[in-house]
């Protein structure tokens, strides 16, 4: 795919994990007239995976893409974005999920969420060995956005029942 205005990229990335990845990745973005503005980057499974927003003059696009599609032993898929000017404001929360892991949690809380109109702008979960009892408890952090004309205390009774059904503790934070 090639863009032809000046904009912004989305990368996400995937490889073995090694040392000076990023940095690679780095070089080849600063030397092509790109700007790194946004990360999430992880090693899962023995990956190292990333999101990264990028932005970039227009006459320059197309060589920066062709550069990070070269990375050896990197897989980079590039998607255009859109500039934050151009974006509708929305309201911004947080939301905390803590409970015993089981299948579903996941599923059952976006849902509702989802159904009140409420975007998930972030998400990170884990699933760790309970200190006291050696059970396994999920937990999952999340950054959410809506339009400003959203009940918030409907989001609110949603995800209380939620938690009932599905056995976690939710918080909904300002």
């Amino acid at each position: 795919m090639q863009i032809t205005m000046d904009g912004v990229l989305v990368l996400t990335i995937s490889g073995k994990d090694r040392a000076g990845l990023v940095e690679k990745l780095a070089d080849v973005v600063a030397a092509h007239g790109g700007n790194w503005e946004h990360c999430r980057m992880a090693h899962l499974a023995g990956r190292f995976v990333g999101l990264l927003e990028v932005s970039v003059s227009g006459e320059k696009q197309q060589d920066l893409e062709v550069a990070l599609r070269t990375i050896s032993d990197l897989d980079v898929m590039i998607a255009a974005g859109i500039a934050p000017s151009e974006l509708e404001p929305l309201r911004q929360f947080d939301l905390e999920v803590v409970g015993g892991d089981h299948p579903g949690i996941v599923r059952e809380v976006f849902k509702a969420l989802a159904l009140a109109g409420v975007n998930v702008e972030e998400l990170s979960t884990r699933a760790y060995s309970a200190p006291d009892s050696g059970g396994t408890l999920f937990e999952a952090k999340a950054r959410l956005a809506c339009a400003p004309e959203i009940d918030r205390e409907d989001i609110r009774q949603r995800l209380e029942q939620i938690a009932q059904d599905v056995m976690v503790d939710i918080r909904l934070l300002d």
